[in-house]
């Protein structure tokens, strides 16, 4: 019987390596912690009226910034937009969920405090971070408060980004928790939950400001509790 050649037995070792290489890397590629198609539809799931917020009709009053929503297909699997209208006091809060079933180094749910900018809007104080406390959630969490302003209107905004179970979008701490969830073999889920209100720029613009977060935390409060709890485990975790 013909032995190989010792170039086509060098091939075959070639081969072979390549073989067990490519199922080692299908083996250890993260695999996404939610199926888009078995999370819940936010936009059939959100109430159109919870507490005293009913859905405001005229949807040209939606959230004035997109935060990358103009290619949701790309960045996110599901976006909403909304606005609702107390209807004691007839203030309107607009409400922005963007949710991607899988967060990765280079995708991330986009921070708020670029897309304002980067949309016109000047910031007319750095970013302040907080908590809030919400029911049915034990611990309270982290949120990030900014005021802008374009032209003859301040924008006051209240939100969170959960990305798996950690909250704040973006700096070496995600990167950090998002390289260890891929070496577990997982690739986190992530969502924006925003909060905001239009105001006329005028008078004392830190006081009105200062009485329209707590709208907006009473808004949160309000919708964290009216939606199912599926729904809430994809705003809250």
């Amino acid at each position: 019987m013909k032995l190989p050649t010792p170039s086509l037995r060098l091939a075959g070792v070639i081969a072979a390596a390549m073989a067990l290489a490519a199922a080692g890397a299908l083996a250890l590629t993260p695999a996404p912690a939610h199926d888009r198609t078995a999370a819940p539809v936010l936009a059939d799931t959100l109430p159109a009226n919870f507490g005293p917020w009913r859905l405001e009709a005229r949807q040209d009053q939606q959230a004035a910034v997109s935060d990358g929503t103009e290619t949701g297909g790309e960045l996110y699997d599901q976006v909403v937009m909304r606005s609702y209208v107390n209807r004691d006091t007839g203030q309107a809060v607009m409400l922005a969920l963007a949710w991607g079933a899988q967060q990765r180094q280079d995708v991330k749910v986009h921070r708020p405090e670029v897309c304002y900018p980067a949309q016109g809007f000047s910031m007319l104080r750095a970013p302040e971070d907080g908590v809030l406390a919400l029911p049915q959630h034990a611990q309270p969490i982290p949120v990030r408060t900014l005021l802008t302003r374009q032209g003859s209107q301040i924008e006051t905004v209240r939100y969170w980004i959960r990305i798996g179970n950690r909250y704040g979008g973006d700096g070496f701490g995600t990167r950090v928790y998002l390289l260890r969830e891929g070496l577990e073999g997982r690739v986190p889920d992530g969502i924006l939950v925003r909060a905001s209100q239009r105001l006329p720029a005028r008078g004392d613009v830190n006081a009105e400001a200062g009485q329209s977060y707590a709208v907006l935390d009473q808004f949160l409060r309000d919708l964290t509790a009216a939606v199912p709890a599926a729904t809430r485990d994809m705003l809250v975790r």
